[in-house]
């Protein structure tokens, strides 16, 4: 890509429009406080507008160059009723085929850091769901076993053709990443980094349809108990449509004999079992839709709803439910 002429020109503009229109937002007063360039802008007194195009454009070009010189993830406390954590799973991958993980050393450091217990709920806001379908889950497992060399050189490099066409490069496809993160998530729902909350749940999107998984110690490998109920909801809302194909391949990736199926063959390539076990416990659902989440007395609450025009009235839609999970914890 940055072979492309006009790939610089995108890459920096992206990331400064996400610097102004949203991470702004994101981070609280304090570490906004720490922010040079935006003390630049809070501490400009003069008559004049004052210019930053410049600025905003070598931080996102730096950004885009050397990862680790700027931090788009972000957490926020609310109390102690919840941790919002907000992962960056794009921009801070490891890519070299040695060594390859959706989070770099420092990214993963920052992140087990604020893993912990001692909240009601804990949040994890990742772009690309953490659980997929199961089916799809293993699948990019095998792939990327298979890319490494686990059934020789020809393979590999078939395997590697297909995985950049498919676009497999989902957290199951840096396995030695997840199985950190799933370690982490079992160590807090079981009580080991303070008291265990309520629910651990990952907020995603990104996949073009929406769903609701939950998950527990997979036997194989664990049998710690688990006081906290371990959750995944996605919601992919103004999303570009999926084909009917890929609607059939999403939702059969769902059903547990596909899964199976997948699992064995991840484990022909010598895939570990990984720490988590899941299964989808509502959707998919293919259709635009917002989700809300609600922290109540009683638990966790989420909800999906989407628009429908009523009598022809295109100005006026209305709201429906698609979904509803009732209060969890």
């Amino acid at each position: 890509m940055e072979r492309k002429s006009w790939w610089r020109d995108r890459i920096v503009g992206g990331l400064g429009s996400y610097w102004i229109y949203q991470h702004l937002g994101n981070l609280g007063p304090d570490v906004r406080a720490e922010d040079p360039l935006w003390q630049t802008i809070a501490k400009y007194d003069g008559d004049d507008e004052l210019d930053i195009t410049t600025a905003v454009d070598e931080l996102a070009e730096r950004a885009d160059q050397h990862p680790t010189s700027y931090r788009w993830s972000y957490a926020r406390d609310f109390d102690t009723q919840a941790r919002l954590i907000v992962v960056d799973s794009r921009a801070a991958r490891e890519l070299d085929p040695d060594r390859r993980s959706i989070l770099d050393p420092e990214e993963r450091a920052w992140l087990d850091d604020r893993m912990r217990g001692g909240f009601d709920h804990l949040l994890i806001g990742t772009s690309l769901p953490f659980l997929l379908a199961p089916g799809l889950h293993h699948a990019e497992a095998f792939s990327e076993a298979v890319t490494q060399g686990a059934w020789g050189w020809l393979p590999a490099k078939i395997g590697e053709v297909l995985r950049q066409t498919a676009d497999l490069e989902h957290w199951a496809a840096f396995r030695e990443g997840f199985g950190a993160v799933a370690e982490m998530t079992l160590e807090v729902a079981a009580g080991d980094r303070g008291r265990a909350p309520r629910t651990v749940t990952f907020l995603s999107g990104d996949v073009h349809h929406s769903y609701v998984a939950e998950a527990w110690p997979n036997e194989q490998c664990d049998r710690r108990h688990v006081p906290s109920r371990i959750l995944q909801a996605v919601c992919s809302p103004i999303r570009n449509p999926l084909p009917g194909v890929m609607q059939r391949i999403t939702a059969t990736a769902a059903r547990k004999p596909v899964g199976g199926f997948t699992r064995r063959l991840a484990a022909s390539a010598k895939v570990d079992p990984p720490p988590l076990a899941w299964e989808l416990t509502s959707g998919p659902w293919y259709d635009n839709n917002l989700a809300i989440l609600e922290l109540r007395p009683a638990g966790l609450s989420l909800w999906w709803v989407g628009g429908e025009v009523v009598d022809g009235q295109h100005d006026r839609p209305v709201l429906r439910r698609v979904a509803t999970v009732e209060p969890i914890g």
